[in-house]
């Protein structure tokens, strides 16, 4: 191994620590506590060690978000794969539930890394947050695909839906089949994602859901109100 290697190799493995520290000070301590000064104590460094990695607060604080969003999408792509790709319906079920579940299990970083932002904020945060709306969209796109045409009757959008669709999927960088379908997308997507974000905040386990029932009968309805069959309620369950 020459020593190039070998130094970009051990400054790799600095890095992920690095991250790894910085984003349980988050989790356990709050944003207050990320500073350059907490990280560089708890990794026995000095802080100007640290800034060989990170020159500022803010690319340190960017670099524990995208850590965890991705992290977040890997969690749904493995519980999607699982899921016969012809089985459109259970894969949305399977990609609904694992983002709760995620998010249930880690509520802290859950609502750090998406609603932690200020106008300095680095482009990587704004990718890694499209990336979990984009693969919804993509999953999405394929139940439109198989049980769009079979809603009874077509809901046709108006321009007060259409508007705020269109400018959703241009947020996320992505596109659907039809004008119907991104109306239909950002309903569902905007019932889902505040239902997780209630539950993940311990807001419902407060009124006596500690097993989330209530995120399962969203789900349901949305299931019913997509077309999909029962069954695919069973996915991952």
């Amino acid at each position: 191994m020459t020593v190039s290697l070998r130094r970009q190799r051990v400054r790799d493995a600095t890095l992920r620590e690095l991250i790894s520290v910085s984003r349980g000070i988050l989790t356990n301590q709050g944003a207050e506590a990320l500073t350059i000064r907490a990280v560089a104590r708890e990794m026995g460094m000095t802080p100007p060690g640290v800034y060989r990695y990170f020159d500022s607060h803010r690319t340190l604080l960017d670099a524990v978000v995208v850590a965890v969003l991705e992290e977040l999408t890997e969690h749904i792509v493995s519980a999607v794969d699982h899921v016969d790709a012809a089985d459109t319906a259970g894969r949305l079920i399977a990609a609904s539930r694992a983002l709760r579940n995620w998010a249930v299990e880690h509520g802290t970083e859950f609502h750090l890394s998406w609603f932690m932002s200020s106008p300095d904020e680095g482009a990587s945060v704004g990718r890694a947050r499209r990336q979990v709306g984009r693969l919804f969209a993509d999953v999405f796109s394929g139940v439109w695909r198989d049980y769009g045409p079979a809603l009874l009757p077509p809901e046709q959008p108006s321009p007060a839906t259409e508007r705020p669709a269109r400018r959703l999927l241009e947020q996320l960088e992505t596109e659907l089949p039809s004008p119907s379908a991104a109306v239909a997308f950002t309903r569902c997507w905007l019932r889902l994602y505040g239902m997780v974000s209630v539950e993940s905040l311990g807001l419902t386990r407060a009124i006596g859901d500690d097993a989330g029932e209530l995120f399962e009968a969203e789900l349901a309805d949305l299931a019913r109100t997509l077309g999909l069959p029962a069954t695919a309620l069973s996915t991952g369950w």
